[in-house]
């Protein structure tokens, strides 16, 4: 689509219906000049506005007529050559609004699978990936009723992806549209059945923010105090923020979020567009190209006289002669020709190079949403490939739903706890799509854990105590983490010191036990056990030996250790001052 004049009202397009990457053209030149400064709630009728839309894709610029056979031209969308498709976009960047560029995702999302997988997947993934509530309460009632709204979360979740915005209004039975004005009314509420009405940002939604909530402890902090929804009957009512479930798409500088995107989020598809600008553009080239690697070329004389020819009878003769070509293929692939006509086959051998290309643009279109080896289901690498890419997809949606989802979730459970009458704490976390291969590798690491930790207990480095307390923390947290302070190190210091001393006093027992049986048993060259040396402790030279009446001698033990040990032998007596002790 071509705009001719941008301060003209009407635009002159030409429209391919086939071609996404028109579509996307013919959107983007309506929208400059039909809402660029409009908001939801500036549209007097939004059914008009998109019937404009789609008449503006029907509308064909004047063009001069052109002869139906010359209508087969070749078209390279890459290189821009046969058509006028300007691939700027791909090297200059700057401030545009396609975020709120409605009918261009609505185009896309109609024609496009990519995009639509892109948007549906990753919202059907967040919600039912589940989560679990942290308390002593009995939540299967909680369980229970989130299964039920389900289609209607995710529903919140692919509009917001979709326009960079959506709300979810809880309607209770029995509350009025007048009291919808005022805050929610915690009595009220319990036990009452409610339903839960989704529309986008653009749809029936409208923001007044001349209003603003204040009260930093709630919830909605900073987010508009009242909306305008149009329900199913075409009624506008006001609604209070309380009843509202307001979910915001990937967040936005300040500055862009309070201007541009009027406190709503980024859509989905407005980082993504020149990539899949550029599958379709390549897509096209690929199917022309292939198409056109073997041209069938007939030469038969008095051609140019009844190509040129204007009237019914050179036609009729025209056809005739191409019929005569073609009718027989069926028939084991002949081709009658006379026998001055010539035939040749023009092949094109350079195909061989154009599925690596598609792979690798896959891969490229993958990355930019976040969705490698899931976008496409790529298995070309085997099961293994496969694995490993769904758990990095698992870790996006995890991420996705802490950043976007998780202020839904614990808004829409406190509703659910006062519809239940549940008083407790709202603590929860999201579980993971990979949780059974994730809860594999945890079996795993606990068990490589536990008899780490078990060895060390066996050496009496840990208490049994601590090694509970380290496996806990690495079973709730996935935390390796040890409590070893310095009492337990000074407890060792204490153990090995203690260690050295009964060693200590073992030898010195069976020195003064063998000089005390006069020599006997003792080592012969004159040799005496009080000259061995003990391993880790003082020589003991000075020590008792036989025959001697020695008066008491004390040492000082050199072992590192809290404090100095002293070692004190005293002989008890007797003629060889046999029968000594130490102590």
């Amino acid at each position: 689509m071509e705009k001719k004049n941008n301060n003209e009202k009407n635009v002159d397009v030409k429209v391919n219906p086939s071609s996404i990457s028109d579509r996307i053209k013919g959107t983007i030149a309506f929208f400059d000049n039909s809402i660029t400064s409009q908001r939801g709630s500036d549209f007097s009728n939004i059914d008009d506005e998109m019937n404009k839309y789609i008449n503006a894709g029907k509308v064909s610029a004047p063009v001069k007529k052109i002869n139906a056979h010359l209508k087969d031209h070749y078209v390279n969308s890459i290189t821009g050559a046969g058509t006028n498709n300007e691939i700027s976009a791909f090297s200059n960047y700057g401030l545009n609004n396609d975020t709120l560029n409605w009918p261009l995702w609505l185009a896309l999302y109609n024609d496009s699978w990519v995009f639509k997988r892109a948007i549906d997947k990753p919202a059907q993934d967040e919600v039912t990936c589940g989560f679990f509530l942290r308390g002593d309460k009995d939540f299967s009632p909680i369980y229970k009723m989130y299964n039920r709204y389900k289609q209607d979360l995710i529903s919140l979740l692919k509009w917001g992806a979709l326009f960079g915005g959506s709300v979810a209004v809880v309607l209770f039975e029995g509350i009025s549209d007048e009291e919808l004005a005022k805050p929610l009314d915690v009595n009220k509420i319990k036990n009452r059945r409610f339903k839960l009405y989704v529309t986008d940002r653009w749809y029936g939604c409208a923001c007044d923010d001349s209003e603003m909530v204040n009260n930093m402890a709630d919830i909605d902090y900073g987010q508009p105090a009242y909306y305008d929804i149009t329900f199913g009957n075409g009624v506008s009512t006001k609604v209070h923020h309380s009843y509202v479930l307001r979910y915001e798409h990937r967040n936005a500088p300040r500055l862009i979020k309070t201007g541009l995107l009027q406190n709503w989020g980024y859509a989905e598809g407005s980082h993504i567009l020149n990539e899949l600008l550029r599958d379709d553009q390549l897509k096209n080239a690929i199917s022309s190209l292939i198409n056109k690697s073997l041209i069938e070329v007939v030469k038969m004389s008095g051609m140019r006289g009844i190509y040129m020819g204007t009237d019914k009878e050179n036609e009729e003769q025209l056809m005739a002669r191409l019929e005569m070509v073609t009718w027989a293929r069926n028939y084991n692939s002949l081709t009658i020709l006379d026998k001055d006509d010539e035939y040749q086959q023009n092949t094109f051998g350079g195909l061989s190079g154009l599925a690596e290309l598609l792979n690798n643009n896959m891969w490229l279109v993958s990355a930019a949403l976040e969705m490698p080896g899931v976008l496409f289901g790529d298995m070309k690498g085997g099961m293994s490939q496969e694995t490993d890419a769904y758990r990095r997809y698992a870790q996006t949606i995890y991420s996705r739903c802490e950043a976007y989802y998780r202020p839904v979730l614990n808004k829409f459970l406190k509703i659910l706890f006062i519809v239940n009458d549940i008083d407790a704490p709202i603590d929860f976390e999201f579980k993971s799509l990979a949780i059974g291969q994730d809860n594999a590798d945890k079996i795993k690491g606990i068990e490589d854990y536990s008899r780490l930790l078990t060895s060390l207990m066996a050496n009496k480095i840990l208490s049994t105590k601590q090694v509970a307390e380290s496996l806990k923390l690495y079973m709730d947290y996935g935390i390796v983490t040890i409590n070893f302070d310095e009492r337990n190190i000074q407890k060792l210091e204490l153990e090995e010191a203690q260690g050295q001393f009964d060693t200590i006093k073992n030898m010195s027992t069976a020195n003064q036990v063998l000089n005390a049986e006069g020599g006997e048993g003792a080592p012969q060259g004159g040799g005496d056990m009080g000259e061995m040396p003990l391993m880790g402790s003082p020589d003991l030279s000075p020590s008792l030996e036989a025959g001697t009446g020695a008066t008491n001698e004390s040492f000082t033990s050199e072992t590192p250790g809290p404090e100095s040990l002293n070692i004190t032998s005293t002989p008890s007596g007797g003629e060889n001052g046999g029968g000594g002790e130490a102590s």
